[in-house]
């Protein structure tokens, strides 16, 4: 077996299997929550998945979904022997798999460079990653959960206190004890991040996709974006591929 590389959607319901290859899921969009190993965790936004051959999960997508997913035999176990099951992904390796996510849905990768682009991945996720903390309070679960799946949408952060059942104040500091940042900045991450990959992955003009992550203004999405990437929305169209 050769590594190999393809985009993948996954459905709303519930799965489970083993495969005798080790396996790297990368997020491009929606969620997809996963059991490996008796962890739960998920695949979004900044969080990858590592399945180490033989081991059994269970697996699950929320909505419209798209993730690059990385076949790896088992003779290349030690790039991903000390790699734990959830992964926090860097700014390189999202930026990486934004362009692979391109690349691969334009089909103009050949084996070659299949096999070249995983053993790149491998070097990243082997040296710019850590650990995701997947033992998150379940009061801050409900409380993501919800941004995540409404951030496209207007949002008042102050319901977010009633749906966990906390004050305000005791919301934010349940955010910056776990996650490092406030609901409004998780809120805004969740946003950039969304934009960024769908500026690299899609043809979608820019202020369709100032409205698909919750901007109904393109002004404010472009300062936004700008004082949070330090770079304009169109500086990640990069070269248009035909």
């Amino acid at each position: 077996m050769k590594p190999h590389l393809e985009l993948r959607s996954y459905r709303a319901e519930i799965d489970n299997h083993r495969h005798a290859y080790h396996q790297l899921v990368l997020p491009l969009n929606g969620t997809l929550t996963l059991e490996i190993g008796g962890r739960e965790g998920r695949v979004e936004a900044q969080s990858a998945a590592v399945i180490h051959g033989d081991e059994l999960h269970c697996f699950q997508a929320e909505g419209e979904n798209r993730f690059i997913v990385a076949d790896i035999p088992l003779g290349d176990i030690d790039p991903l022997a000390r790699l734990p099951a959830f992964l926090r992904l860097s700014p390189a390796t999202l930026d990486y798999a934004g362009f692979l996510g391109r690349l691969l849905s334009r089909g103009t990768l050949g084996d070659s460079v299949r096999q070249s682009s995983c053993e790149l991945l491998l070097s990243l996720l082997g040296s710019e990653t850590e650990p995701c903390d997947v033992a998150l309070d379940r009061r801050l679960q409900l409380a993501r959960d919800y941004i995540d799946r409404h951030f496209h949408e207007p949002m008042q952060l102050s319901m977010l206190s009633t749906l966990a059942h906390l004050s305000q104040r005791q919301l934010n500091t349940l955010f910056q004890r776990q996650l490092g940042c406030t609901p409004s900045d998780y809120l805004i991450q969740r946003r950039m991040e969304q934009a960024r990959r769908l500026l690299i992955t899609t043809d979608d003009s820019i202020q369709r996709i100032a409205e698909q992550c919750g901007y109904g203004n393109l002004a404010a999405f472009s300062d936004r974006f700008k004082r949070y990437f330090g770079r304009s929305p169109r500086h990640f169209r990069g070269p248009r591929l035909h």
